[in-house]
């Protein structure tokens, strides 16, 4: 009896570790880049993995992970009324085949559309965003950088600690929106079921300067192997010239990192 119970207690002390000891140095996967990895266990409500503290508490502009924010008040708000409301392109060529066409709110949050928030924006208000942006409890609140522009490499900014904090509220409804909103604004975000039957929501983040990049990704995934939360960020300094768009890099090593972690 006393040696099955020592059993029972052993697993029940080692569980909670296996993942934390699976690869506790992701170093690798971010191939010399300043990057960080975080993992948040839905169901245990515990944070799992933290690689690169100091980088996982820096505060950088969220990119496009915004657009999940954002979904959320346009919704909320009635500016979007669901995954079909289309905005007519202005006819500008912006280099991308995928921006260049009338853009559906689906279509916005899967080919990361930025004139699309650009439109959104200027109709919510800079006190509707400061008053969200407030009660979300995002990052550093700051919109001063501009209404259309705020997000992208400007005022605004966010830690990687501070976005799973705000994906927990997100998956927990636990955001003060409605539940259309919140609920629509997770629907939209599914991007693809792995093999092994892991459903893979996220949304990616880019922003290119002339001597440095910054890559996010910022998501959920739900399978056999549980529910978690993830966020990768990396800086890279005199990024590759065909590195257009960083934040495909960091979902590729999101994908890689919860792959090798048996999860994904």
């Amino acid at each position: 009896m006393r040696k099955a119970i020592f059993h029972f207690l052993a697993i029940a002390l080692w569980m909670p570790f296996r993942l934390a000891a699976a690869d506790p140095d992701f170093s690798s996967f971010f191939q010399g880049k300043d990057g960080c990895f975080l993992l948040y266990d839905l169901k245990a409500d515990k944070l799992v993995q933290r690689y690169n503290a100091r980088r996982c508490a820096l505060r950088v502009p969220p990119c496009s992970t915004f657009k999940i924010a954002l979904a959320v008040m346009a919704f909320d708000k009635g500016v979007l009324k669901d995954e079909t409301t289309t905005c007519k392109w202005d006819g500008v060529d912006r280099g991308n085949p995928l921006w260049n066409r009338d853009v559906s709110a689906a279509e916005w949050i899967r080919n990361s559309v930025v004139w699309y928030s650009q439109r959104i924006t200027p109709q919510l208000g800079p006190v509707t965003i400061k008053n969200y942006l407030a009660r979300f409890d995002y990052g550093n609140e700051d919109i001063s950088g501009g209404l259309t522009n705020f997000w992208l490499g400007s005022s605004l900014k966010i830690s990687p600690d501070e976005q799973i904090q705000f994906l927990k509220k997100l998956w927990r409804g636990k955001l003060p929106a409605s539940r259309h909103a919140i609920e629509l604004t997770r629907k939209l975000m599914y991007l693809e079921t792995s093999p092994s039957g892991t459903a893979l929501s996220g949304k990616t983040g880019s922003h290119v300067w002339e001597t440095n990049a910054l890559g996010w990704f910022v998501g959920h995934i739900d399978g056999p192997h549980g529910e978690y939360l993830f966020v990768v960020n990396y800086s890279e300094e005199n990024p590759s010239k065909h590195e257009a768009y960083p934040g495909l890099t960091a979902r590729n090593i999101s994908k890689d990192i919860l792959t090798k972690l048996e999860l994904y």
